[in-house]
């Protein structure tokens, strides 16, 4: 089970700092996010951060450790992401059911945002995020048209 992640926010910031994800954000942008330190989760390994079919709102940073994506009854494992990778975009955007489970590979932390965070953030810092993530979306699109092309699907 997710647990709220004791962090200072001096150890939010050193993290958040680490990850390329925040690259655009200045010093005090990354302050403010590290306000929202009970939106910094852990979870056990084994655990789930969130359900295929679920209609979960929020998406993730991947922020220490590592996870699964997996699919179907028999869990058929989709890919591996570590830190600094993105989590639930795509239902974060569209409110479309998860297509997939997201299950820790280790233990692991990972910033929760969900619409309600994103709309308490300052617009510049809300538009770098959503930047970002729209980056990262089209660099995974670029990726899996390249495996695609090369027969790797």
């Amino acid at each position: 089970m997710a647990k709220n992640k004791t962090l200072t926010k001096g150890s939010a910031l050193a993290i958040l700092d680490k990850i390329a994800f925040f690259d655009d954000l200045n010093h005090a942008e990354k302050k403010l996010i590290c306000d929202f330190n009970c939106h910094f989760m852990t979870y056990e390994r084994g655990h789930f951060l969130t359900d295929e079919n679920s209609l979960d709102k929020r998406f993730f940073i991947l922020l220490s450790g590592g996870v699964n994506i997996i699919k179907g009854a028999q869990e058929q494992l989709i890919v591996q992401l570590k830190p600094g990778e993105i989590i639930g975009e795509i239902s974060f955007l569209s409110n479309e059911p998860r297509t997939a489970s997201v299950v820790a590979n280790c233990d692991s932390s990972a910033l929760v945002i969900d619409p309600d965070l994103l709309d308490q953030l300052p617009i510049e810092v809300r538009e770098k995020v959503k930047d970002q993530i729209i980056l990262r979306m089209a660099q995974r699109l670029n990726h899996m048209n390249n495996r695609l092309a090369l027969g790797h699907l």
